[in-house]
This record gives structure tokens, sequence and C-alpha cells, in this order.
């Protein structure tokens, strides 16, 4: 598995707002050309303007793809509204537990 990380740190909670309704509208639609991938969505309360988010992928090609429709579909967003951006991305190497374990 490998995930990427892309935290981007907005001028205002209002545009942080406004692009995170982007991805509401335009991630499920595309997400059904990548199957086995999945997107979260963080938020902070301490940090209204700041949106994470959180990529994870069953393979390279699966990352690969992402990262064009995020080049074809997002990314004119979010230059747009000029937000300081910051990704990290890696093989996951180390996964301990199951927060699911004894839930039913």
């Amino acid at each position: 598995m490998f995930m990427k990380v892309f935290i981007r740190t907005f001028p205002s909670a209002e545009e942080c707002e406004l692009f995170e309704s982007i991805l509401q509208t335009k991630w499920p639609e595309l997400l059904q050309q990548a199957p086995g991938v999945r997107f979260r969505g963080l938020s902070n309360k301490q940090a209204p303007h700041v949106s994470i988010v959180v990529w994870e992928f069953p393979d390279e090609n699966s990352q690969r793809l992402v990262e064009k429709l995020i080049d074809e579909n997002i990314t004119r967003f979010a230059k747009t509204l000029a937000p300081k951006t910051m990704t990290v991305s890696g093989k996951v190497t180390m996964d301990f537990g199951d927060i699911y374990a004894g839930k039913a």
C-alpha cells in the first residue's frame, strides 16, 4: 500500500471551506476511475484554514492515476486560491493495530 498526504494552508477558513467543497463535489465521481483508492479529509477546529487530505493507494499505478486526475481536475482550483502546499508520500512500511477490533 502507498499513501500520500496533502497539507494545504489557506489564508482564511472560508477559502479552505471553498476548496474542500470542490473536493466533495469532484472526488466521488472521479474515484470511480480508480478502484481500491481511498480518500480521507481531516479537519482541525484549532486550524480551520488548513486542509489535510490522506490518500491510500493499493499500488503505484493507482497513485499515478490519481495524481493525473489531481493535475487535470483539482490543481487549477488550488492555484486560484493559492494555499501553501506540502505533500508527503511513500510506501507503508509499518501498520499496527486494528481500529475495528472488538467492534460489531
